[in-house]
């Protein structure tokens, strides 16, 4: 199975390396960035070359749906799980609008995230 590349988007640091730590117990997955915003999302996603990106929506300065488009703008084959508390429909919407291939709660159990990243 080849390996998945994950670039990861959130701001809440402990949430962030629990993260990183949770995609390097899977074999068929690499971490290959973490990032605490979306400001530079553009730059990243061309230099890093991921196959799947997680975003948080509420990001400081640039949020996640504005880091959707800009995600997409710069390399449109990267499939985004948008990783929210929010269940509001019109942020969901909204992030669908952008380019976001899928979401998932941050309730939700970490194998079910594993399982999001792979069927992305």
């Amino acid at each position: 199975m080849p390996t998945i590349r994950i670039l990861l988007y959130e701001d809440n640091e402990s949430l962030r390396q629990s993260l990183a730590w949770l995609f390097e117990t899977a074999d068929d997955l690499m971490l290959c960035g973490k990032f605490e915003h979306c400001r530079n999302v553009t730059a990243q996603v061309g230099e890093l070359q991921p196959d799947v990106v997680i975003m948080d929506i509420d990001l400081p300065g640039i949020d996640g749906i504005e880091g959707v488009r800009r995600c997409k703008e710069a390399r449109p084959q990267t499939n985004i799980v948008m990783y929210t508390v929010f269940a509001d429909e019109d942020r969901l919407f909204a992030a669908f609008r952008a380019g976001a291939d899928g979401y998932i709660l941050k309730k939700t159990d970490p194998q079910r995230l594993i399982d999001a990243v792979r069927d992305a």
